[in-house]
């Protein structure tokens, strides 16, 4: 039991390494493209492909692809629909803004996952 209670902080530390980071975005770096009622959002990129977009202060987590959405929708992750926090689009009425810019920076987070191995 010693042993397991030993190895167990060094298993842990060797998963941190494996995972994509989370990039905090904010509305200032997007300008007239963001999308979201938040100010700051995180964008997640997951191991399988699954692109999210976390509000930090509720820490809930909204699908940006399809991949994510079928997580949600089979109850693999706790998430919300993004319309939530989704901003209309004040150039298209009856349309929210463009989630692509926000799609193409967590890919990015995707690409990056893999430099540290």
């Amino acid at each position: 039991m010693k042993r397991l209670f030993w190895a167990l902080p060094f298993l842990l530390l060797s998963f941190q390494g494996v995972a994509a980071p989370i990039k905090t975005v904010s509305k200032l770096q997007f300008g007239k493209q963001w999308a979201f009622t938040r100010e700051e959002v995180m964008l997640d990129c997951r191991s399988d492909g699954a692109l999210f977009v976390i509000n930090p202060s509720t820490l809930m987590q909204y699908p940006l692809n399809d991949q994510a959405r079928q997580l949600m929708k089979f109850n693999q992750v706790n998430a919300s629909s993004l319309d939530t926090i989704l901003l209309n689009d004040p150039e298209h009425p009856n349309q929210k803004m463009s989630i692509e810019p926000f799609q193409k920076a967590a890919l990015a987070l995707c690409d990056h996952s893999g430099d540290k191995k």
